[in-house]
């Protein structure tokens, strides 16, 4: 029996060689750049450190200048460690920057950090507000170099716009614009620079003209004087250029190399992780496509890029289910093909006990995974109709609260009757008003404090309802003002003024005139203030 099992298992392993040659190996299994992006990914940790590490060293050295411009140019530094790393800390050191330039009213200066706030708005996809910022900028006496930073940052704002906006005519009204900063661009560099070059190529890869500027970025990359992130985003450039004319073999070579130059320099915001991972997905590499583009989504969310997280999060549930599906297809075909083969092989019925049971698994995994899906809808709908059941629960409380509050003020009318008729069996001569108002008090202070542990903000949202001299704060020891405890019940569910009247022991005509003149004094209409406070969040 053993050595019948030991034959099994050798035939087995024969037939599963021999599908393995029958599906095909994808181009990223074999470029050496892929498998170089692969032990990069693992080893990215340590570029990180080092850059957290250059960064302690500015800050220390910040700490020890005391003078306008070294400290500006502190913050420069940082920003610029910061620009592609991590989007907050960049536009922190960027207004830091802006301030102090400012102070000393040095219009390079100025120009240059407002610029370095705009491209932390652009890499954020915040592109409403880069526009705004940059329109407030005023570009004027500036030096060559100023000069270069504000076109570029205004080219690099049109071609985002043109790439983001694909309506027309507003897309070729981008591309338009984005080619006249181009041109401004080039007019202050010098025309034997890579700036130049790199400018002039942007522009005819825009224009269509892939072959040129193909040509012009292979050559950027061997030229030495240009850093890791600028060679990150030429080869980025290349890729794109290669894939649009639908050579997916050199396309992936250099998203990948740009991958690997990102890691290097500890780049957040990027593109080419991702987009070497959706090629691979193509390719049907789906389980190094969904690294890659973890990879992608881990950076963008370091980074805080907003409009990258969307991209990605579009991306990556499809390629995990394409995966599942694939690995479902590649079972199946291991099935038919081994029932073939056991035909001619009497041992293989083993192997096919043990694939049966391998798909048993898979049936139950994904059994359990619907049952965990089903749960956790059902808790996240009793989670609001818990939030539902809190809401109206408080509200029918302190309403209950005062009809029982009432209901003692009666009782107290009746004992009067009773002591005049001189029935003073069964009476209580302790019970007083006083005790009752007392109650109401407490009553009050109760529904204040739990009413503001829901709604912590309320005071604030509510007053801004008003201009400021018609704005209240509460008094003595209320948290809440009479006309806020009226709102308050109404944000409650409350809305029934006779309700209301009970709880807070005026009339039903007080309670509408208290309501009036508040409406009155509001900043927003009558009709649509009620709204308005029922869209303060909890």
């Amino acid at each position: 029996m053993k050595g019948l099992r030991i034959d099994s298992y050798s035939i087995m392993n024969r037939i599963l060689s021999i599908i393995l040659l029958l599906i095909p190996l994808s181009v990223g299994a074999t470029d050496n750049l892929v498998l170089q992006l692969d032990n990069m990914i693992k080893s990215a940790k340590t570029y990180d450190l080092a850059k957290e590490k250059r960064i302690a060293s500015l800050r220390t050295l910040f700490s020890k200048t005391h003078h306008a411009f070294p400290k500006w140019k502190v913050y420069k530094d940082l920003y610029e460690e910061y620009k592609s790393y991590q989007c907050d800390s960049a536009y922190a050191y960027a207004e830091k920057g802006l301030l102090l330039a400012q102070e000393t009213g040095n219009t390079s200066t100025i120009v240059t950090s407002a610029c370095d706030k705009v491209f932390c708005l652009l890499s954020a996809g915040l592109y409403k507000e880069a526009s705004d910022e940059i329109a407030h900028i005023k570009a004027e006496h500036m030096d060559t170099n100023t000069a270069k930073t504000y076109y570029f940052t205004r080219w690099r704002l049109y071609a985002d716009l043109s790439d983001y906006v694909h309506k027309q005519p507003y897309q070729r009204m981008y591309i338009k614009k984005a080619k006249i900063m181009a041109d401004s661009v080039k007019q202050h560099v010098s025309k034997n620079s890579w700036q130049y070059s790199y400018m002039t190529a942007l522009q005819q890869m825009k224009a269509g003209g892939s072959n040129q500027c193909g040509e012009v970025f292979r050559r950027l990359l061997r030229n030495k004087s240009i850093n890791l992130h600028e060679k990150a985003i030429i080869a980025s450039n290349l890729a794109w250029v290669y894939r649009h004319n639908g050579q997916d073999n050199q396309a992936l070579h250099y998203f990948a190399l740009s991958a690997i130059y990102d890691i290097r320099n500890s780049t957040k915001e990027t593109t080419s992780a991702r987009e070497a991972g959706a090629m691979l997905y193509n390719l049907a590499d789906f389980s190094r496509a969904i690294t890659y583009v973890q990879k992608a989504l881990d950076d963008a969310n370091f980074y805080g890029a907003r409009q990258r997280m969307i991209e990605i999060n579009n991306i990556l549930p499809i390629i995990q289910r394409d995966r599942y599906e694939n690995v479902a297809r590649q079972r199946n075909t291991m099935i038919v093909t081994m029932t073939v083969i056991s035909l001619f092989f009497i041992a293989l019925c083993v192997s096919l006990f043990f694939l049966h049971r391998k798909v048993k698994e898979l049936q139950s995994a994904r059994k359990t995974i619907s049952q965990r899906n089903k749960q956790l809808e059902e808790s996240n709908k009793a989670l609001q109709e818990s939030n539902k059941i809190k809401t109206e629960y408080i509200g029918r409380s302190f309403t209950i609260n005062a009809e029982y509050i009432n209901m003692m003020e009666k009782l107290f009318h009746t004992l009067g009757y009773k002591i005049m008729a001189k029935q003073y069996k069964d009476l209580s001569r302790s019970l007083q008003e006083s005790k009752l108002n007392a109650q109401r008090k407490s009553m009050f202070a109760d529904f204040d404090d739990a009413f503001l542990t829901i709604f912590p903000n309320f005071i604030e949202d509510f007053n801004a309802l008003f201009a400021p001299e018609n704005r209240k704060i509460p008094e003595g020891e209320q948290k809440l003002t009479t006309e806020m405890r009226i709102f308050a019940l109404i944000r409650l569910g409350v809305k029934d003024s006779e309700r209301i009247a009970n709880f807070l022991h005026y009339s039903v005509n007080t309670i509408n005139t208290y309501k009036t003149r508040v409406k009155n004094k509001s900043i927003v209409s009558n009709d649509e203030f009620e709204d308005r406070v029922m869209a303060i969040d909890a």
